[in-house]
């Protein structure tokens, strides 16, 4: 309601919040997860390990051809490319010539190393039905590799409504929740919003294939090493909360992505 603009209230922040079975059978939980990355990848899709991404920066002003030759460059020796946050449909790297160059990048790398690759393209804009014109843009032009196309949404930013429509019209790719934004409320220095643990729990209720979860105090961003528990209540079926013990009750899990700042030095 409107606790948290009450005038009486001084520190009203959220810490844990517990749901029973029939809550949890309410939500629709992520289509996908990590493991159909793992088949992707040819891989066991239990314990099928760690998956090596990156983003391509600089995140603003990056033509189309610098972009794509960037991620050709990357995929080969990693597996994973994501757009930033404010990657999407920019005026100087307009999606319908990016993404075409991208395919093409993509095309060269897995020829060139008989290994699958993966992107995740952000769809995130002003409303759905535009959102949703640039998801069918992408599946239509990665064409045959349109199953290593994950979608990526700026969750925070667009709120649950956006989550929800990307997971429910597209429940065949994987869906990744940036969280961009989201300090100004989960912020260890905020006396009110809640933490970035509850972000992470609704995230998967609200079908988030993976969520950014920080870098547990090694990166750029805030947090520490107890930030671990917000991987481990996302990707288990139990898990032992700061205040609630929660079971998901076969819910599919939600990826912990760690993202912020992260070197070979880190």
């Amino acid at each position: 309601g409107n606790n948290q603009g009450m005038g009486d209230i001084e520190h009203g922040k959220i810490y844990d919040f517990y749901m029973p079975e029939r809550v949890i059978q309410l939500f629709d939980g992520p289509a996908k997860d990590i493991s159909d990355m793992w088949r992707i990848l040819g891989r066991p899709i239990k314990d099928g390990g760690y998956i090596a991404g990156t983003i391509i920066k600089p995140k603003l002003g990056l033509r189309p051809e610098p972009f794509a030759n960037a991620a050709y460059q990357f995929w080969l020796g990693g597996d994973f490319i994501k757009n930033d946050e404010p990657q999407g449909n920019q005026v100087f790297c307009p999606a319908k010539k990016v993404i075409p160059l991208v395919v093409d990048a993509m095309k060269r790398a897995q020829d060139e190393t008989g290994q699958a690759k993966l992107f995740s393209a952000n769809i995130t804009a002003d409303d759905h039905y535009e959102m949703c014109a640039r998801a069918d843009f992408i599946l239509e032009s990665f064409g045959p590799d349109a199953d290593k196309v994950a979608f990526l949404v700026d969750g925070f930013v667009g709120g649950p409504g956006m989550i929800t429509t990307a997971r429910r019209q597209y429940p065949n790719q994987y869906l990744h929740y940036h969280r961009a934004g989201h300090g100004m409320i989960t912020s260890p220095s905020a006396k009110r919003g809640y933490t970035a643990f509850v972000l992470a729990k609704m995230s998967r209720l609200q079908g988030a294939s993976g969520i950014h979860v920080g870098t547990m105090g090694y990166g750029k961003m805030e947090g520490d090493q107890s930030d671990k528990i917000i991987a481990y209540m996302i990707e288990r079926d139990e898990c032992q909360g700061p205040v609630y013990f929660q079971k998901w009750y076969g819910m599919k899990p939600t990826t912990p992505i760690i993202s912020g700042g992260m070197n070979a030095l880190r």
